[in-house]
């Protein structure tokens, strides 16, 4: 939990993900049932590593946007912050996209071919396997790019901040910045993220995990406004007392 206020803008996130909680979990259910009732060793695998997948991605979901127990994970050793996803709500996200691609794999393999005990329309057993064939294309590639490029990362340093999003990198001069602000966008789920914009782009990057990095995300929010708007106060993230700051919740927005 935070002491922060939650930006305006953010207000009623929790709910929003509750609700997400309530529609997934009939899926869980519907897998589990048909684990018990098939006899057929390949579907059992496939709905069980489905069930657990959900089950571990839901989990995942709660811890950071409904009970928001999220530990901010910081690292200062190369004289700057870096900080990093929840370790746990990282580790399950791992697990999930694992045993969805595992169970994936044998999905894609057996359903066009009528070897799983599941009740599909010949249409079925054609756009499933290919849908389910993207997400385990994404999930191997974005354990892949991990490997290659680490973890999802934000990096304080004086001059710049560093946002690592596995695959991608985007990296902003706090001098160029113009604008960070709390936003809620798209329809349904809607998803509260931070506004970064600077003067050499005009679309603002949104940062939208902000809540797996710091409870409810609001910690994280205030710490980029903070070393935006006091420049003074930046030389902190050289030696440590930046993420002493960020225990303390000590962060006093001073801008509009």
């Amino acid at each position: 939990m935070t002491n922060i206020p939650r930006p305006a803008e953010w207000r009623g996130g929790r709910v929003t993900g509750v609700l997400f909680v309530a529609l997934m979990a009939p899926a869980v259910v519907a897998l589990v049932v048909t684990a018990f009732r098939s006899q057929d060793a390949p579907t059992v695998f496939v709905a069980v590593t489905f069930a657990l997948a959900v089950c571990a991605f839901l989990a995942g979901g709660l811890r950071t946007r409904v009970f928001e127990q999220v530990k901010p994970d910081t690292d200062t050793s190369v004289g700057r912050i870096t900080l990093r996803y929840d370790r746990v709500f990282d580790r399950l996200s791992r697990v999930a996209l694992a045993l969805g691609a595992a169970g994936g794999v044998v999905f894609v393999a057996l359903v066009p071919t009528g070897k799983l005990d599941l009740s599909l329309t010949p249409g079925q057993r054609t756009f499933f396997p290919l849908a389910v064939g993207v997400i385990v294309i994404a999930a191997i590639y974005g354990e892949y790019a991990r490997h290659i490029h680490g973890p999802p990362r934000i990096t304080f340093g004086v001059n710049a901040l560093e946002i690592n999003r596995t695959s991608s990198r985007m990296s902003f001069r706090w001098d160029d910045i113009t604008r960070i602000d709390a936003e809620r966008i798209g329809s349904w789920p809607k998803r509260d993220v931070v506004f970064i914009e600077t003067t050499e782009t005009s679309r603002p990057y949104a940062v939208g995990d902000a809540p797996c990095y710091t409870p409810g995300g609001t910690a994280l929010y205030a710490m980029l406004r903070f070393y935006w708007m006091n420049a003074e106060s930046r030389i902190e993230l050289t030696d440590g007392r930046a993420v002493q700051r960020l225990d303390d919740e000590a962060f006093v927005d001073s801008g509009p």
